[in-house]
C-alpha cells in the first residue's frame, strides 16, 4: 500500500480544561475508510437483538390456576361445550403460542462484516467532526459535578457521549455514572450501535495510539499514514 495516497487526519488533544496539549493523527484503517450502509444496519440489528433478554413469560395451560374438572355435561345444557376453566379461550385461562421465557433472540455477524460497519461508523463521525480526543491523565475529582464542568468546558453538557478510555480511572467511572446519556466503554468493547447513537465520541490519546500500532502493522507499514 502506499501511503503517500492516503490523506493524514490530525485531531488536537486536548486537558480536561480543554486546553489543547498537542496532535494525534488517526489511522485510516478505522476512521477514513468507505462507508458501507448495509453492514451498519445489520450490525446494529444484530446488537440490538443480543442485547435482548428474554423476561417475557406467559401460562400456559398446565400452569394456570384453575380446575380441571368438565364444568357442565357435554349436551342439553343449552350452552357451548367446553372442557376446563384454564382453557385459552376463557378469561383468565392460558395463552396459546405466548412467550415462554426461554425464548432465543440471538443473532451473528461474521467479525469482517461487524469490522466494516465499525470503521464505517467511526468515519462517519470523523467526516461530521464529532470525535475528540483528551490526554491520558487521570481525573482529579470523584465529584459528578466536577465532571459536568468538564463536559461544559468542551461543549457536551446536552450530549449523547460515548467515552473511550484504555486504563481505568475509578474517579472517572465514579464522577460520570449519574449522568445521564455518557457511556463510558474499553478500547475492546466498543459497539457500531453505541458509536451511531452517540452525538460525540471522545477517545484517551492512549486508545488512539494503540489502534494507529495495531492497525498500522495490520496493514503492512510502519508509523501513521502520511
Amino acid at each position: 500500500m502506499d501511503t503517500n495516497t492516503i490523506k493524514t487526519i490530525e485531531l488536537d488533544v486536548v486537558d480536561f480544561s480543554n486546553k489543547k496539549v498537542g496532535t494525534i493523527n488517526l489511522t485510516n484503517a478505522l476512521f477514513n475508510t468507505e462507508i458501507n450502509e448495509f453492514s451498519v444496519q445489520k450490525a446494529v440489528k444484530v446488537d440490538l437483538a443480543n442485547r435482548r433478554q428474554a423476561t417475557a413469560k406467559t401460562k400456559g395451560i398446565s400452569e394456570v390456576r384453575g380446575s380441571g374438572k368438565k364444568p357442565w355435561r357435554q349436551k342439553g345444557t343449552g350452552r357451548a361445550r367446553a372442557g376446563s376453566r384454564r382453557s385459552p379461550i376463557w378469561v383468565g385461562g392460558a395463552t396459546i403460542f405466548g412467550p415462554t421465557g426461554v425464548q432465543n433472540f440471538k443473532l451473528k455477524i461474521n467479525k469482517q462484516e461487524h469490522f466494516i460497519a465499525l470503521t464505517s461508523v467511526l468515519t462517519e463521525k470523523v467526516n461530521e467532526k464529532k470525535v475528540s480526543v483528551i490526554a491520558d491523565e487521570k481525573f482529579t475529582s470523584p465529584k459528578t459535578k466536577d465532571f459536568v464542568k468538564f463536559l461544559q468546558d468542551m461543549n457536551l453538557a446536552d450530549k449523547k457521549v460515548l467515552f473511550v478510555i484504555g486504563e481505568y480511572d475509578d474517579n472517572f467511572v465514579k464522577a460520570c455514572r449519574n449522568i445521564p446519556n455518557l457511556t463510558v466503554v474499553s478500547p475492546d468493547n466498543v459497539s457500531v450501535y453505541d458509536v451511531l447513537y452517540a452525538d460525540q465520541l471522545v477517545f484517551t490519546k492512549g486508545v488512539i495510539e494503540e489502534y494507529n500500532e495495531i492497525f498500522n502493522y495490520e496493514l503492512g507499514f510502519e508509523g501513521e499514514a502520511k
